[in-house]
């Protein structure tokens, strides 16, 4: 499998500047850093994967799936615990309401994964250095 690592480092940093981004515009711009920095985290791994892709179509699927996926299976047990707390306060619309602004948030996420990952690959084509990945032997300096 062909990588680019210029690609999948160009894909991290705009990985975790996306993802900070959308927790900025969301929350506000006093948030903590406490709530950025880990979905800026999760956006540096998103974008490695992504933006190491070879085609910035693939690259761009594989980010926006990773990070609303990622995103996703954080907010499911949260929405769960609010339909919880919900019914026992009466409150039965609070499960939905949070439920439809947490799929908004995830399409943002994924948005942000799909540009760390086109970006990224783009990159990588445009610039990049592509290495055999391969644990055979050396890498094969022919291609």
């Amino acid at each position: 499998m062909k990588i680019s690592v210029t690609g999948a480092l160009v894909g991290a940093a705009v990985g975790a500047l996306a993802r900070g981004a959308v927790v900025v515009v969301n929350l506000g711009p006093n948030i903590l850093p406490v709530f950025v920095v880990p979905s800026a985290a999760i956006g540096v791994f998103v974008g490695l994967i992504a933006g190491a892709m070879k085609s910035p179509w693939t690259g761009a699927i594989v980010g926006a799936v990773l990070s609303a996926v990622v995103f996703e299976l954080f907010m499911l047990p949260c929405i769960s615990l609010l339909g919880l707390f919900g019914s026992v306060n009466g409150d039965n619309q609070l499960q939905a309401d949070f439920f439809l602004k947490s799929l908004v948030y995830a399409l943002e996420m994924g948005l942000a994964g799909a540009l760390a990952g086109g970006l990224g690959s783009l990159a990588g084509q445009r610039w990049g250095d592509s290495a055999e990945n391969s644990n055979s032997g050396p890498p094969d300096e022919t291609a």
